[in-house]
């Protein structure tokens, strides 16, 4: 294996491209009133399913509920910075959503840190943010592999022996995805919460008409 990047070295890199891109798909009406970043085409994850160690390890397709969105996003419970800031304003965002639209949108986690996020760690950990949460968790590296190839997810785990500590490397975007499997946003590390809100409300409102 090549010598580890440092920790999160490719979020930086990853969510400046992301922002670079953001005028080529914002060519229509729906995608201009969004705040985040509007891939064209769009990445489609419907074929993605990876096991919720909430229910039993049932395989979880990567799309949300008729008419509602599911934000997904791929990262670890160990994260000293970026995992936290992230999920804590993902859940103030929701907070601020009117009902009913926030019983509309689940968060999903997927660790790419399996060997220390144990079904009940991750469990415990999303517990600390929202009141509904997925938390993904599969040990088969294929099965991480082809989620994280899906959604241009980019992690990398530092080399170590059992027992020792060690870094994990990862991209730090949360892809929001509609009901056929697409994503139809994405929100770059350090998205505002207020942003995330009325990206939410202006998809939850489309929804519905």
């Amino acid at each position: 294996m090549q010598r580890p990047v440092p920790k999160h070295r490719p979020t930086l890199g990853l969510c400046l491209a992301l922002s670079a891109a953001v005028g080529v798909g914002c060519s229509s009406d729906d995608t201009q009133t969004l705040q985040g970043v509007v891939r064209n085409p769009p990445l489609a994850v419907a074929t993605i399913s990876l096991p919720d160690a909430r229910n039993d390890h049932a395989p979880t397709p990567m799309k949300a509920p008729s008419g509602e969105l599911l934000l997904v996003y791929f990262g670890y419970t160990s994260c000293p910075d970026v995992c936290p800031t992230t999920l804590s304003d993902i859940s103030v965002a929701l907070q601020d959503l009117a009902e009913p639209q926030s019983s509309r949108v689940t968060v999903a986690m997927t660790t790419v840190d399996p060997e220390r996020d144990t079904d009940q760690v991750l469990i415990g950990y999303l517990d600390h943010f929202f009141d509904r949460s997925l938390a993904l968790r599969t040990t088969e590296n294929s099965e991480l592999d082809a989620a994280t190839r899906a959604f241009g997810v980019q992690f990398e785990v530092e080399d170590h022996a059992a027992g020792d500590s060690y870094d994990v490397a990862h991209t730090a975007v949360t892809y929001v995805v509609d009901d056929t499997g697409t994503v139809v946003v994405e929100w770059p590390f350090g998205m505002d919460s207020r942003d995330m809100t009325s990206d939410l409300t202006t998809l939850l409102d489309k929804e519905q008409t």
